[in-house]
Protein backbone atom coordinates (compact mmCIF):
# COMPACT_ATOMS: atom_id res chain seq x y z
CA UNK A 1 0.00 0.00 0.00
CA UNK A 2 1.36 3.43 -0.94
CA UNK A 3 1.95 6.15 1.63
CA UNK A 4 -0.93 8.21 0.23
CA UNK A 5 -3.25 5.20 0.47
CA UNK A 6 -2.16 4.60 4.07
CA UNK A 7 -2.84 8.23 4.93
CA UNK A 8 -6.30 8.07 3.34
CA UNK A 9 -7.18 4.83 5.09
CA UNK A 10 -5.95 6.24 8.41
CA UNK A 11 -8.07 9.37 7.94
CA UNK A 12 -11.11 7.25 7.08
CA UNK A 13 -10.67 5.21 10.24
CA UNK A 14 -10.24 8.36 12.31
CA UNK A 15 -13.39 9.84 10.77
CA UNK A 16 -15.25 6.72 11.84
CA UNK A 17 -13.81 7.09 15.34
CA UNK A 18 -15.04 10.69 15.48
CA UNK A 19 -18.45 9.59 14.29
CA UNK A 20 -18.72 7.33 17.31
CA UNK A 21 -17.14 9.76 19.78
CA UNK A 22 -19.45 12.61 18.81
CA UNK A 23 -22.44 10.35 19.16
CA UNK A 24 -21.48 9.59 22.77
CA UNK A 25 -19.97 12.96 23.73
CA UNK A 26 -21.18 14.71 26.86
CA UNK A 27 -18.96 17.82 27.02
CA UNK A 28 -17.65 20.60 24.81
CA UNK A 29 -14.02 19.41 24.94
CA UNK A 30 -14.81 16.56 22.58
CA UNK A 31 -16.25 18.94 19.98
CA UNK A 32 -13.26 21.27 20.33
CA UNK A 33 -10.91 18.32 19.76
CA UNK A 34 -12.95 17.33 16.74
CA UNK A 35 -12.67 20.85 15.31
CA UNK A 36 -8.89 20.72 15.74
CA UNK A 37 -8.69 17.32 14.02
CA UNK A 38 -10.75 18.24 10.97
CA UNK A 39 -8.54 21.23 10.08
CA UNK A 40 -5.26 19.50 10.95
CA UNK A 41 -4.79 17.77 7.58
CA UNK A 42 -6.44 17.75 4.13
CA UNK A 43 -6.98 13.99 4.40
CA UNK A 44 -9.04 14.49 7.58
CA UNK A 45 -11.26 17.07 5.92
CA UNK A 46 -11.68 14.84 2.87
CA UNK A 47 -12.68 11.81 4.96
CA UNK A 48 -15.24 13.82 6.93
CA UNK A 49 -16.55 15.40 3.73
CA UNK A 50 -17.20 11.92 2.31
CA UNK A 51 -19.32 11.09 5.35
CA UNK A 52 -21.06 14.40 4.79
CA UNK A 53 -21.76 13.61 1.15
CA UNK A 54 -23.50 10.38 2.09
CA UNK A 55 -25.39 12.15 4.87
CA UNK A 56 -26.55 14.90 2.51
CA UNK A 57 -27.84 12.34 0.02
CA UNK A 58 -29.87 10.69 2.72
CA UNK A 59 -31.19 14.00 4.04
CA UNK A 60 -32.45 15.05 0.60
CA UNK A 61 -34.28 11.75 0.30
CA UNK A 62 -35.86 12.23 3.74
CA UNK A 63 -36.96 15.78 2.96
CA UNK A 64 -38.48 14.67 -0.34
CA UNK A 65 -40.42 12.08 1.61
CA UNK A 66 -41.79 14.82 3.88
CA UNK A 67 -39.49 14.42 6.88
CA UNK A 68 -38.27 17.46 8.83
CA UNK A 69 -34.93 18.90 7.63
CA UNK A 70 -31.88 17.65 9.52
CA UNK A 71 -28.47 19.20 10.10
CA UNK A 72 -26.05 16.98 8.19
CA UNK A 73 -22.33 16.32 8.50
CA UNK A 74 -21.91 17.83 5.05
CA UNK A 75 -23.43 21.11 6.27
CA UNK A 76 -21.14 21.16 9.32
CA UNK A 77 -18.09 20.54 7.14
CA UNK A 78 -19.12 23.15 4.55
CA UNK A 79 -19.61 25.77 7.25
CA UNK A 80 -16.14 25.09 8.60
CA UNK A 81 -14.51 25.09 5.17
CA UNK A 82 -16.11 28.40 4.19
CA UNK A 83 -15.07 30.06 7.42
CA UNK A 84 -11.52 28.76 7.15
CA UNK A 85 -11.23 29.97 3.55
CA UNK A 86 -12.22 33.48 4.67
CA UNK A 87 -9.51 33.39 7.34
CA UNK A 88 -11.97 34.05 10.15
CA UNK A 89 -12.66 32.31 13.41
CA UNK A 90 -15.26 29.58 13.12
CA UNK A 91 -17.68 31.20 15.54
CA UNK A 92 -19.93 29.36 18.01
CA UNK A 93 -18.81 25.86 18.88
CA UNK A 94 -20.87 22.89 17.81
CA UNK A 95 -23.61 22.25 20.33
CA UNK A 96 -24.20 18.73 21.51
CA UNK A 97 -27.67 18.80 19.98
CA UNK A 98 -26.31 19.83 16.58
CA UNK A 99 -23.52 17.25 16.67
CA UNK A 100 -25.83 14.42 17.72
CA UNK A 101 -28.30 15.35 14.96
CA UNK A 102 -25.48 15.38 12.41
CA UNK A 103 -24.11 12.05 13.57
CA UNK A 104 -27.57 10.49 13.61
CA UNK A 105 -28.17 11.66 10.05
CA UNK A 106 -24.85 10.20 8.94
CA UNK A 107 -25.53 6.87 10.64
CA UNK A 108 -28.94 6.71 8.99
CA UNK A 109 -27.31 7.44 5.65
CA UNK A 110 -24.71 4.72 6.08
CA UNK A 111 -27.37 2.16 6.98
CA UNK A 112 -29.43 3.18 3.95
CA UNK A 113 -26.43 2.90 1.65
CA UNK A 114 -25.57 -0.52 3.07
CA UNK A 115 -29.00 -2.07 2.70
CA UNK A 116 -30.54 -0.26 -0.27
CA UNK A 117 -30.04 -1.58 -3.81
CA UNK A 118 -27.36 0.17 -5.82
CA UNK A 119 -29.49 1.70 -8.59
CA UNK A 120 -26.61 2.45 -10.94
CA UNK A 121 -25.10 -1.01 -10.52
CA UNK A 122 -28.46 -2.69 -11.10
CA UNK A 123 -28.71 -0.92 -14.45
CA UNK A 124 -25.23 -2.03 -15.50
CA UNK A 125 -25.58 -5.64 -14.37
CA UNK A 126 -27.40 -8.64 -15.78
CA UNK A 127 -27.38 -10.58 -12.49
CA UNK A 128 -27.14 -9.16 -8.98
CA UNK A 129 -27.43 -10.63 -5.46
CA UNK A 130 -28.56 -9.00 -2.23
CA UNK A 131 -27.33 -9.09 1.35
CA UNK A 132 -26.87 -12.64 2.70
CA UNK A 133 -28.12 -14.01 -0.63
CA UNK A 134 -26.52 -16.55 -2.93
CA UNK A 135 -27.67 -16.35 -6.55
CA UNK A 136 -27.14 -19.27 -8.96
CA UNK A 137 -28.06 -18.98 -12.64
CA UNK A 138 -27.46 -21.03 -15.76
CA UNK A 139 -26.08 -18.91 -18.58
CA UNK A 140 -27.18 -19.35 -22.19
CA UNK A 141 -24.15 -21.49 -23.07
CA UNK A 142 -24.87 -23.94 -20.24
CA UNK A 143 -22.27 -22.51 -17.86
CA UNK A 144 -23.39 -22.05 -14.25
CA UNK A 145 -22.69 -18.85 -12.33
CA UNK A 146 -22.98 -18.48 -8.55
CA UNK A 147 -22.84 -15.02 -6.99
CA UNK A 148 -21.83 -14.38 -3.39
CA UNK A 149 -23.92 -11.81 -1.45
CA UNK A 150 -23.85 -8.21 -2.74
CA UNK A 151 -22.23 -9.23 -6.03
CA UNK A 152 -23.04 -8.32 -9.63
CA UNK A 153 -22.00 -9.31 -13.15
CA UNK A 154 -22.70 -8.28 -16.72
CA UNK A 155 -22.73 -10.90 -19.49
CA UNK A 156 -21.93 -10.55 -23.19
CA UNK A 157 -22.14 -13.71 -25.28
CA UNK A 158 -22.39 -11.99 -28.64
CA UNK A 159 -19.76 -13.01 -31.21
CA UNK A 160 -17.09 -15.68 -30.84
CA UNK A 161 -16.09 -14.96 -27.24
CA UNK A 162 -18.11 -15.44 -24.06
CA UNK A 163 -17.44 -12.41 -21.85
CA UNK A 164 -18.42 -11.83 -18.23
CA UNK A 165 -17.50 -8.79 -16.17
CA UNK A 166 -17.55 -9.05 -12.38
CA UNK A 167 -18.75 -5.61 -11.33
CA UNK A 168 -18.70 -6.22 -7.59
CA UNK A 169 -18.11 -8.98 -5.07
CA UNK A 170 -17.30 -12.66 -5.59
CA UNK A 171 -18.43 -15.15 -8.21
CA UNK A 172 -17.88 -18.84 -8.92
CA UNK A 173 -18.06 -20.27 -12.44
CA UNK A 174 -18.62 -23.80 -13.73
CA UNK A 175 -17.83 -23.24 -17.39
CA UNK A 176 -19.32 -25.33 -20.20
CA UNK A 177 -16.45 -26.48 -22.38
CA UNK A 178 -16.32 -24.97 -25.87
CA UNK A 179 -12.80 -24.60 -27.33
CA UNK A 180 -14.16 -22.50 -30.19
CA UNK A 181 -15.61 -19.86 -27.84
CA UNK A 182 -13.18 -18.85 -25.08
CA UNK A 183 -14.77 -17.84 -21.78
CA UNK A 184 -13.28 -14.73 -20.17
CA UNK A 185 -14.01 -13.02 -16.85
CA UNK A 186 -12.81 -9.47 -16.23
CA UNK A 187 -12.64 -8.08 -12.70
CA UNK A 188 -10.60 -5.50 -10.80
CA UNK A 189 -7.44 -5.29 -12.92
CA UNK A 190 -7.51 -9.02 -13.73
CA UNK A 191 -8.64 -10.98 -16.78
CA UNK A 192 -9.19 -14.73 -16.55
CA UNK A 193 -9.48 -16.94 -19.65
CA UNK A 194 -10.72 -20.55 -19.52
CA UNK A 195 -11.89 -23.35 -21.79
CA UNK A 196 -13.65 -25.57 -19.25
CA UNK A 197 -13.15 -25.41 -15.49
CA UNK A 198 -14.51 -24.36 -12.09
CA UNK A 199 -12.99 -21.26 -10.54
CA UNK A 200 -13.62 -18.28 -8.26
CA UNK A 201 -13.00 -14.61 -8.99
CA UNK A 202 -13.02 -11.92 -6.31
CA UNK A 203 -13.34 -8.30 -7.36
CA UNK A 204 -11.92 -6.63 -4.24
CA UNK A 205 -10.50 -3.19 -5.02
CA UNK A 206 -7.44 -3.64 -2.80
CA UNK A 207 -6.59 -7.29 -3.54
CA UNK A 208 -8.60 -9.14 -6.22
CA UNK A 209 -7.94 -12.85 -6.60
CA UNK A 210 -8.61 -15.92 -8.72
CA UNK A 211 -8.72 -19.47 -7.32
CA UNK A 212 -9.18 -22.73 -9.27
CA UNK A 213 -11.27 -25.65 -8.04
CA UNK A 214 -10.68 -27.84 -11.09
CA UNK A 215 -9.40 -27.44 -14.65
CA UNK A 216 -7.03 -24.76 -15.90
CA UNK A 217 -7.16 -20.98 -16.37
CA UNK A 218 -4.85 -18.20 -17.48
CA UNK A 219 -4.85 -15.00 -15.41
CA UNK A 220 -3.50 -11.73 -16.76
CA UNK A 221 -3.01 -8.46 -14.88
CA UNK A 222 -3.24 -4.95 -16.31
CA UNK A 223 0.55 -4.74 -15.98
CA UNK A 224 0.94 -7.62 -18.44
CA UNK A 225 1.94 -10.18 -15.82
CA UNK A 226 0.27 -13.53 -16.47
CA UNK A 227 0.15 -16.96 -14.90
CA UNK A 228 -1.49 -20.31 -15.63
CA UNK A 229 -3.29 -21.99 -12.74
CA UNK A 230 -4.58 -25.50 -12.13
CA UNK A 231 -6.66 -27.09 -9.35
CA UNK A 232 -5.70 -25.88 -5.89
CA UNK A 233 -3.79 -22.87 -7.16
CA UNK A 234 -4.65 -19.20 -7.02
CA UNK A 235 -3.24 -15.70 -7.29
CA UNK A 236 -3.69 -12.42 -5.47
CA UNK A 237 -2.99 -9.19 -7.30
CA UNK A 238 -0.12 -7.53 -5.46
CA UNK A 239 0.23 -3.80 -4.73
CA UNK A 240 2.59 -3.30 -7.67
CA UNK A 241 0.44 -5.24 -10.16
CA UNK A 242 2.33 -8.50 -9.71
CA UNK A 243 0.55 -11.85 -9.38
CA UNK A 244 1.22 -13.43 -5.99
CA UNK A 245 0.57 -17.21 -6.05
CA UNK A 246 -0.99 -19.21 -3.24
CA UNK A 247 -2.00 -22.83 -2.74
CA UNK A 248 -5.23 -24.09 -1.23
CA UNK A 249 -7.36 -27.19 -0.92
CA UNK A 250 -9.50 -27.20 -4.10
CA UNK A 251 -12.56 -27.92 -1.91
CA UNK A 252 -11.99 -24.58 -0.17
CA UNK A 253 -12.26 -22.53 -3.36
CA UNK A 254 -15.43 -20.43 -3.06
CA UNK A 255 -16.19 -21.98 0.32
CA UNK A 256 -18.80 -19.22 0.72
CA UNK A 257 -21.09 -21.37 -1.43
CA UNK A 258 -21.54 -23.61 1.63
CA UNK A 259 -21.71 -20.57 3.95
CA UNK A 260 -18.13 -20.84 5.21
CA UNK A 261 -15.35 -18.28 5.31
CA UNK A 262 -11.97 -20.04 5.40
CA UNK A 263 -8.91 -17.84 5.91
CA UNK A 264 -5.25 -18.61 6.50
CA UNK A 265 -2.86 -15.89 7.53
CA UNK A 266 -4.96 -13.04 6.13
CA UNK A 267 -5.17 -9.47 7.54
CA UNK A 268 -8.03 -8.79 9.95
CA UNK A 269 -9.30 -6.02 7.67
CA UNK A 270 -9.73 -8.52 4.84
CA UNK A 271 -11.75 -10.88 7.04
CA UNK A 272 -14.03 -8.05 8.19
CA UNK A 273 -14.55 -7.02 4.55
CA UNK A 274 -15.51 -10.60 3.69
CA UNK A 275 -18.16 -10.62 6.44
CA UNK A 276 -19.80 -7.33 5.42
CA UNK A 277 -21.96 -8.70 2.55
CA UNK A 278 -23.44 -11.26 4.95
CA UNK A 279 -24.53 -8.69 7.53
CA UNK A 280 -27.71 -6.70 6.94
CA UNK A 281 -26.31 -3.41 8.20
CA UNK A 282 -23.07 -1.48 8.70
CA UNK A 283 -19.82 -2.81 10.20
CA UNK A 284 -17.46 -0.06 11.35
CA UNK A 285 -13.91 -1.37 11.85
CA UNK A 286 -11.14 0.68 13.43
CA UNK A 287 -7.74 0.31 15.07
CA UNK A 288 -4.08 0.21 14.11
CA UNK A 289 -4.00 -3.62 14.12
CA UNK A 290 -6.54 -4.04 11.33
CA UNK A 291 -3.86 -4.51 8.68
CA UNK A 292 -1.00 -5.82 10.82
CA UNK A 293 -2.75 -8.67 12.65
CA UNK A 294 -3.20 -11.92 10.71
CA UNK A 295 -6.07 -14.35 11.05
CA UNK A 296 -6.48 -18.09 10.49
CA UNK A 297 -9.82 -19.77 11.01
CA UNK A 298 -13.17 -21.00 9.72
CA UNK A 299 -16.19 -18.73 10.23
CA UNK A 300 -19.90 -19.44 9.84
CA UNK A 301 -21.34 -16.99 7.32
CA UNK A 302 -24.87 -17.86 8.44
CA UNK A 303 -24.01 -16.01 11.65
CA UNK A 304 -21.91 -12.93 10.77
CA UNK A 305 -22.45 -11.43 14.24
CA UNK A 306 -21.12 -14.59 15.85
CA UNK A 307 -18.22 -14.63 13.39
CA UNK A 308 -17.28 -11.06 14.30
CA UNK A 309 -17.52 -11.91 17.98
CA UNK A 310 -15.27 -14.95 17.53
CA UNK A 311 -12.84 -12.86 15.51
CA UNK A 312 -12.67 -10.23 18.24
CA UNK A 313 -12.17 -12.73 21.06
CA UNK A 314 -9.36 -14.50 19.25
CA UNK A 315 -7.55 -11.25 18.50
CA UNK A 316 -8.09 -9.16 21.60
CA UNK A 317 -10.58 -6.80 19.96
CA UNK A 318 -13.91 -5.49 21.18
CA UNK A 319 -17.29 -5.69 19.42
CA UNK A 320 -20.21 -3.40 20.16
CA UNK A 321 -23.70 -3.21 18.67
CA UNK A 322 -24.78 0.44 18.46
CA UNK A 323 -28.15 -0.56 17.02
CA UNK A 324 -29.66 -3.67 15.38
CA UNK A 325 -28.07 -2.48 12.12
CA UNK A 326 -24.70 -1.07 13.19
CA UNK A 327 -21.74 -2.89 14.71
CA UNK A 328 -18.28 -1.66 15.62
CA UNK A 329 -15.17 -3.76 16.01
CA UNK A 330 -12.11 -2.11 17.53
CA UNK A 331 -8.54 -3.42 17.21
CA UNK A 332 -6.84 -0.66 19.25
Amino acid sequence: MSLDAEVRRGADQEATDWLLRLREAEDAEVYEAFEAWIVAAPANASAWAELGRVSQTMTVALEQAGAAPARTLGMVFQRRRNATARGRQIGPRLTRRTAVAAVAASIAAMVAVAVAPDAVLSIRSDYMSGVHQLCTVQLQDGSVLTLAPRSAVSVDFEGETRRVRLLRGDAYFEVARNPDRPFTVSSSRLKTTVLGTGFEVRSASDQPLVGVRHGRVRVQAETGASRELTAGEGVHLGPTGDLQPFATDPENVAAWRRKQLIVEGRPVAEVVDALRPWYGGVILARGHRLNSDRVTGVYDLNDPVGALTALSRANGASVRRISPWIMTISFD
